[in-house]
């Protein structure tokens, strides 16, 4: 693992039992967004456009694939209704993963950040992603296709 995107997303997983994909992509965009006002710049290579469920980048893909198969997280089918999911979690070999690649600030706002939303489900998170101000530039709500597929600028005043 030697990509910033990577560690940024093992050291949210390590903050949680299991979290499905939906829910560690709303975070990593709250996270980003946090960020950017904090320090002006993103702590992800995520490009985040307005999708049909909120920001979305379908990268997330590819990096939870690569983290399978480097072993250092698993998967979890989870039976729920209406339709069943998987849940990532740290990979018991790797529970001592170092973060060099993540410096203290970014560290401290990510935790800040999921300290504020423990708790909170993956249809909760978009509800708040929904509120967030690149959302609501493109007129985005969860139920409208305004701005659908259309890229979100996070660093709007």
């Amino acid at each position: 693992m030697v990509n910033k995107t990577l560690e940024f997303l093992t050291y949210i997983i390590k903050k949680y039992e299991k979290i499905p994909i939906t829910s560690l992509m709303k975070l990593s965009y709250l996270i980003d967004l946090v960020n950017v006002k904090n320090r002006k710049e993103k702590i992800s290579d995520f490009e985040y456009i307005r999708y049909n469920f909120g920001p979305f980048d379908n990268k997330i893909y590819d990096f939870v694939k690569q983290l399978l198969e480097e072993k250092l997280i698993t998967q979890d089918l989870v039976l729920s209704f209406p339709e069943d999911y998987f849940a990532y979690k740290l990979s018991d070999t790797n529970k001592n993963l170092g973060y060099s690649l993540l410096d203290f600030k970014e560290k401290e706002t990510i935790d800040e950040v999921l300290n504020s939303l423990k708790g909170l489900g993956a249809k909760d998170l978009t509800a708040i992603a929904y509120k967030t101000k690149p959302m609501v530039k493109l007129g985005a709500k969860p139920n409208n296709s305004v701005g659908l597929n259309k890229k979100l600028d996070l660093f709007v005043a």
